[in-house]
């Protein structure tokens, strides 16, 4: 008989077994908890001369930038305390953040300009004995190739070199490479501050010379650090070329300095060269007859020379320092030619007496600078934002001075030369072209912003000094002449717009883009001048009389002002001549013909004299027509108004002189 199996008991909802769970995890909760707190250390308890001696340590290690002893607050070193005191903190950082030293258990979340960090083995409790064997602590800097070159050079590297698991081709290989890697890493992190730095490696320095001769392995990879110093080295060695930006003008004070950062990094790689590693390793190539190291040991002994150079150069070029400094200080453009003729001389002394710069290449590179500082000088003085703003008389005084300070430049050096080659014939043969190429391109560049600040004037009525009307015109074709002028005014604006965008570029000689823009300008303009020769010739055709003609030109007067549309001008000015002229004429004529008529009511003689006299009058009004501010004005008028005199009618309200004008 099969036996039954046991029912399962029911549960009702009130016996849940859940409670009883939670209760049992809880329990092992809290056990494990207790455990943990059972394995953890102790905290350390320090007599408080040792604690005190501990944290000096960290802050003499400390190095962050412009770190001073002041900056230490009590914040800060409380919490180096707390974590000396607490073996369960592995990390320690030490920041500015702001101006305010820091000190934190954890890496800061915002960033830092460098950091200094301190790390400690889990639960590791230190003693003041050990304590610089037993902590590793290291600096982050901003630069994030400095902390790489770091890490793998310190950290890794050695790891590596220290393999001896790997097969040797497979570890040469890789060790090559690591090699070549770190050598250009640090070649372009110090070159960007503007430094020679060689990369030292650290494999083979615990072996003899003898013994790591041996090792061809490690031979063939010297040899490739060696091949790199010998590029950096040449590099070095053959720069003469000053640091700067392609779009920097460089100035003779900046010659000198070249020549005084040449020197310090020259010196400075002559002193990485007396390292006793890199002796060391020279000493195995040599050992192992290397074919690279030759090669090495001559630039090595060229070094010295090239610092001899530069110290000759910098003895030289300190005669320079002086006025060129006063040279520098100058603000007015027709003072600077005051200080040219003694700079130029300092020139030739230099070019005459130096054992080394008594080249012709590097004294037009003298000249070059020199004309460099007049731009940069000239450029100070130039206010193109007032130019924009509208001060158009100033800017053209400011561009004249700058093109007579240029133009006195080049006469003075002109005469210089020529007083020196009278001495000595055919030794001043300098690359001209080269030296006033920019001093050229500056001049028509204010060429070009002068006919900008006419242009104006003349089409924009943009005048600090003059407040220009608008053209205004009679007629019944008034109103579109009017408008036709302030679609040209609308025109030169826009173009106008575009030269001041590209304002930065306008004295930039180094910017050849300014030649496409003030291209464009002129192609504008010269629409514009097309535009107001057909406007004239329309504003004639309705000319019939010499007051209408005299009153046209006087609308259209500051167009006349324009070089290109003189000639329009002048044949408008013949063409009202000779109206008045053809009237001269006529007159003429006309007293032959009427000279027995005289008004009834006066004698014969006395009423042909009367006659003469108005016709006179006549011709001397017309001679002398002139048209003042007022006239604008009284074309602003309407032509009718209610009478004040006759209620209920009308009358003219036109201006008296329009009235005498169009008859």
């Amino acid at each position: 008989m099969e036996k039954e199996a046991p029912k399962r008991v029911k549960v009702a909802w009130s016996d849940d077994l859940s409670h009883d769970s939670e209760e049992e995890r809880e329990r092992e909760r809290l056990a494990q908890l207790e455990r943990e707190l059972a394995e953890l250390p102790v905290k350390p308890v320090y007599p408080p001369e040792d604690l005190q001696k501990l944290v000096t340590f960290i802050v003499k290690m400390t190095t962050l930038y412009d770190l001073r002893d002041e900056d230490w607050n009590p914040d800060a070193l409380k919490k180096i305390e707390d974590w000396i005191l607490d073996p369960r903190s592995l990390m320690l950082c030490i920041y500015f953040k702001g101006e305010v030293l820091k000190a934190s258990l954890d890496i800061p979340l915002s960033p830092v300009y460098d950091l200094m960090y301190f790390i400690r083995q889990p639960d590791y409790v230190f003693k003041v004995d050990t304590f610089h064997d037993d902590v590793v602590f290291g600096t982050f800097v901003e630069s994030v190739e400095s902390n790489m070159i770091q890490i793998l050079e310190s950290v890794y590297a050695p790891y590596f070199f220290a393999i001896t698991t790997w097969p040797d081709s497979v570890k040469s290989e890789f060790c090559s490479q690591i090699h070549t890697f770190l050598a250009k890493l640090t070649d372009m992190y110090y070159k960007l501050l503007g430094l020679t730095v060689l990369y030292v490696p650290r494999e083979g320095q615990q072996l003899s010379f003898e013994q790591a001769s041996t090792d061809r392995e490690l031979v063939k990879r010297l040899e490739g650090v060696v091949v790199y110093w010998t590029h950096q080295i040449k590099s070095c060695v053959e720069d003469h070329a000053s640091v700067a930006s392609q779009k920097e003008l460089l100035c003779p004070s900046d010659e000198l300095d070249f020549w005084i950062y040449r020197h310090e990094n020259l010196n400075a790689l002559l002193y990485q060269l007396q390292n006793p590693a890199v002796k060391h390793i020279t000493k195995i190539l040599v050992t192992t007859h290397s074919t690279f190291i030759h090669q090495f040991q001559a630039l090595c002994e060229e070094i010295v020379q090239k610092i001899k150079e530069a110290t000759s150069n910098i003895e030289f070029l300190q005669v320079i320092k002086q006025p060129c400094a006063v040279l520098e200080c100058v603000v007015d453009p027709d003072k600077i030619s005051d200080h040219i003729p003694h700079i130029i001389n300092l020139f030739r002394f230099i070019w005459m007496e130096s054992p080394y710069y008594n080249s012709e290449a590097r004294i037009t590179k003298l000249f070059k600078a020199l004309s460099n500082q007049i731009i940069i000088l000239c450029k100070n003085y130039i206010e193109l934002d007032e130019l924009f703003e509208g001060q158009t008389k100033k800017a053209l005084g400011e561009f004249s001075k700058c093109i007579d300070c240029c133009k006195k430049y080049r006469e003075i050096y002109d005469l210089m030369a020529e007083a020196h080659s009278e001495e000595r014939p055919g030794s001043w043969e300098l690359d001209t072209g080269s030296i006033f190429n920019y001093i050229d391109s500056f001049i028509q560049r204010c060429f070009d912003m002068l006919d900008v600040c006419n242009c104006m004037i003349i089409f924009g009525r943009i005048d600090e000094l003059e407040e220009i009307q608008k053209p205004m015109f009679l007629g019944a074709r008034g109103d579109i002449f009017e408008a036709k002028c302030e679609q040209i005014e609308k025109q030169f604006n826009e173009a106008l717009s575009n030269v001041k965008t590209v304002g930065h570029t306008i004295l930039d000689v180094q910017a050849p883009s300014w030649y496409d823009d003030i291209l464009q300008f002129r192609t504008v303009i010269k629409d514009i001048e097309t535009i107001i020769e057909n406007l004239v010739e329309s504003v004639f055709e309705g000319v019939n009389h010499v007051e209408e003609g005299v009153v046209a030109l006087y609308s259209l007067y500051n167009y006349s002002k324009r070089h290109n549309l003189k000639r329009i001008f002048k044949r408008k000015t013949a063409e009202v001549w000779a109206k008045f002229s053809d009237i001269v004429q006529e007159t003429k004529k006309d007293m032959v013909s009427t000279r027995g008529q005289y008004p009834s009511d006066l004698p014969s003689f006395a009423g042909r004299a009367v006659v003469l006299r108005m016709r006179k009058n006549q011709l001397v009004y017309l001679k002398k027509h002139n048209l003042d501010e007022k006239c604008g004005a009284g074309l602003n008028r309407t032509l009718m108004r209610r009478s004040t005199e006759n209620v209920g009618l009308m009358e003219c309200n036109m201006d008296v002189l329009v009235k005498v004008l169009i008859g």
